[in-house]
């Protein structure tokens, strides 16, 4: 599991510095015994590789949040923080002669019970080296990939998908790419990128579903899956009950055809001129005015035709006749059955992401079945100091705004968790207004927060919990 480490961490470990009972060295690998609170005294090991790998568990990191001890491993290998490290959910202890380094870094000798530590005229045996990854050479114009850090393989697979899109694609296809604006915090995207390019090249793909809570950045997640892999997107399909397979799939439509049929025309030549009529000047307007049954496409169609990506939008919202659809595309045959036209083969670019949160109102849980058809995908909050560089990129605030609305975007994620207050309350877009109104001259930040937080609620008490929040955090 990937983790970004935080300054916040690091400072966490130099308030819990006491509890630190020794620190070790041998090679590349720095071990640390630790006591986990000074009233408990059990003790734990935290195994820390200087190329960012920590074998360590606790119970924030078994949770998936930054802790403490992943601080202390960034301050004792001096990583430049925010850091993103490769976390073992294990405690290791090697079977090493370690070298007591306590004195070097907190100033007195350590004390190890756990650790074996090397005597005056004992050879510590070099630890085995971690193996890296080859480097996979990225074309400048998809540089920006390197920042989601992919592995090797997986990095591989998408640049030869983007180099064949390159080839394939119109220009109309390529200006409905989406702009990749993401920023992960886990490892949901590399395992959503991994779900859709299954296989040697991609060809045993399976749709990531983007399960999460409202806020958390879902569609832009699916739209920044689409970028990596250069596929364009169309119209979204949102789940909901105006959404009917005559929608996605098209219907019989009337289609003009060029001239009238040869023997359709002869037979008309032939009764006007028994009857003494000329069709000089009615011929001509049949010709213009004949039409023949077609299929007309739907979004859905069109999609699978071009080989483009679909995003579906609260999945579970969709009635069942439109989910039925879906399961020959979600199948290894990748096939649409439409009515009139017979079955569909998807072609080898298609792809199809869905998006989901069992908060709102309306939605139900899919069924087994058809949830295993996906690739599920869990899709969390950002931590604070990702949300301020959010806030920070999309409305070009300064850093210290930024950072006290991601507080207070996490302390009412806080209460939302709680059942305090209503799921609707989390908005990354309406911290975004407040900053753009009060950068308008609408009030200072905090009348601006209060304002686009609060005037969509018809609850009395929920609204005047959040100015107390927006008090405490906007002081």
């Amino acid at each position: 599991m990937v983790m970004k480490v935080y300054a916040a961490n690091v400072k966490k470990y130099e308030e819990n510095r006491h509890l630190v009972c020794g620190i070790a060295k041998a090679g590349a690998y720095i071990t640390v015994e630790y006591i986990s609170h000074s009233r408990s005294g059990t003790r734990h090991a935290l195994l820390a590789h200087r190329d960012g790998i920590v074998w360590h568990t606790c119970q924030a990191n078994e949770n998936k949040r930054p802790c403490w001890h992943l601080g202390m491993a960034a301050s004792l290998w001096d990583w430049s923080v925010p850091v993103d490290v490769t976390c073992h959910l294990e405690q290791r202890v090697l079977n090493y002669l370690w070298w007591d380094a306590t004195q070097d870094y907190l100033g007195r000798p350590g004390n190890f019970q756990l650790v074996a530590i090397k005597t005056t005229g004992e050879a510590a045996p070099e630890p085995p080296p971690v193996t890296e990854e080859p480097e996979i050479p990225i074309p400048d114009e998809d540089a920006w990939l390197k920042e989601y850090k992919l592995p090797a393989r997986l990095l591989e697979k998408v640049i030869r998908f983007r180099e064949a899109q390159k080839a394939r694609l119109s220009e109309e296809q390529k200006a409905r790419i989406p702009k990749p604006r993401y920023i992960s915090s886990e490892n949901e995207l590399r395992v959503a990128v991994a779900a859709l390019l299954y296989g040697e090249n991609g060809e045993n793909w399976e749709a990531p579903l983007l399960i999460g809570p409202k806020s958390s950045g879902k569609s832009t997640l699916a739209e920044t899956l689409a970028a990596i892999l250069r596929l364009p997107v169309a119209q979204k399909v949102f789940g909901g009950t105006d959404v009917n397979a005559e929608w996605l799939l098209g219907g019989k439509t009337l289609q003009p055809v060029e001239g009238v049929d040869p023997v359709v025309e002869a037979k008309l030549k032939i009764a006007a001129r028994q009857a003494g009529i000329d069709l000089s000047d009615v011929l001509p307007k049949l010709k213009q005015a004949n039409f023949r049954i077609a299929h007309e496409a739907g979004l859905l169609l069109q999609a699978v035709q071009a080989g483009e990506m679909v995003i579906v939008d609260e999945v579970n919202m969709l009635a069942p006749e439109v989910t039925s659809l879906l399961h020959g595309l979600l199948d290894w045959q990748k096939v649409l059955t439409v009515p009139g036209l017979g079955t569909v083969k998807a072609p080898e670019s298609f792809r199809l992401v869905s998006c989901m949160n069992y908060g709102y109102s309306g939605t139900k849980e899919l069924n087994e079945a058809f949830q295993d058809r996906f690739r599920s995908v869990q899709v969390p909050h950002l931590p604070e100091e990702q949300m301020a560089a959010l806030l920070v990129r999309e409305t070009g605030c300064e850093r210290d705004v930024a950072e006290r609305l991601a507080s207070l975007f996490h302390k009412l994620a806080n209460r939302v968790e709680n059942g305090d207050l209503p799921e609707r309350i989390l908005s990354a877009r309406a911290l975004m207004r407040a900053v753009r109104e009060c950068r308008d001259g609408c009030g200072d930040l905090k009348e601006a927060a209060m304002s686009v937080l609060t005037e969509g609620l018809g609850d009395k008490y929920a609204r005047d919990q959040v100015k107390d929040i927006v008090e405490a955090c906007l002081v």
